[in-house]
């Protein structure tokens, strides 16, 4: 076989591969979105696959959004993961900025301590946030699930061992420009690290718009619910089969803003970028 064979082989090989894992990772989210149009007075066979809704009955979408009160929890969901996404990012680009291209006494001090601080399970800090969030009267309130956290050890080395990229030249430049740090932060240093950036929104607001376990500790008011809480405590009482897929209809409708963040961030998702700066 010559060598030009077994590139083509070889590529062969790597698309099914990963075609099969594609396939592995969506299906069970078609079928979700299967049983979500049934009709709710269709009853589900044992042991049958359906491929194809019975009955096609869109009508479950705005039910759930009804009898769930999502409206409410989609604005609280908005608020909480906008709010702690745009925090930690101002956060993590600040400090980064700091490790990564400034000298100070005592820096290398500072990264061990907050590294260390990654070593510590999220679990184990929980009831002292908790207390902690008690005496400051967060409970019941979207502050007590968007202030706790914001500082995110990750994403500042992450943004950190980017900005690590950037050439001094171009901070000295604009330096010499007359610029202050804050000027070179916002001016210079976010536009060149825009790949870093869009990747760690991406990252913290999906992981936050799917957060369930720290609001369900905090909250226990249904008006602050967000709507991994809402579908918590969903039960439209259909009875059978369809409280199951009017709860399917639900579960799709808010995925949808982490599908539709993915599908216009895609081309900027850990992408490489220039950052030379001279041309």
């Amino acid at each position: 076989m010559s060598k030009k064979s077994k590139i083509k082989l070889s590529k062969v090989i790597i698309i099914l591969i990963l075609s099969t894992v594609a396939f592995l990772q969506t299906f069970p989210f078609f079928l979700k979105i299967v049983d979500s149009l049934h009709n709710i007075n269709f009853l589900p066979e044992y042991n049958v696959l359906y491929w194809w809704p019975q009955n096609f009955s869109p009508s479950n979408y705005p039910t759930a959004f009804e009898r769930g009160d999502l409206l409410t929890g989609l604005i609280n969901s908005v608020i909480h993961t906008v709010s702690f996404t745009v925090l930690s990012l101002i956060i993590a680009v600040i400090v980064g900025y700091v490790l990564g291209k400034l000298e100070f006494k005592g820096k290398k001090f500072v990264s061990i301590l907050l590294l260390s601080t990654m070593m510590i399970p999220g679990e184990v800090l929980m009831i002292p946030n908790y207390l902690l969030v008690q005496q400051l009267g967060w409970t019941n309130r979207l502050a007590g699930i968007i202030l706790p956290g914001i500082v995110n050890v990750f994403g500042i080395f992450l943004i950190k061992q980017y900005m690590n990229t950037i050439p001094n030249a171009v901070l000295e430049s604009a330096e010499i420009d007359g610029a202050n740090e804050l000027t070179k932060i916002f001016k210079v240093v976010i536009p060149m690290s825009k790949p870093v950036i869009i990747t760690y929104t991406i990252l913290t607001f999906t992981s936050t718009w799917n957060e369930y376990l720290w609001p369900m500790i905090i909250i226990k008011d249904p008006n602050y619910f967000t709507l991994q809480l809402k579908m918590y405590q969903f039960y439209p009482q259909f009875g059978g089969a369809a409280d199951g897929f009017i709860r399917y209809a639900g579960m799709i409708m808010i995925t949808v803003p982490i599908i539709i963040m993915y599908i216009l961030f895609q081309k900027y998702f850990l992408a490489s970028s220039n950052v030379s700066g001279m041309k």
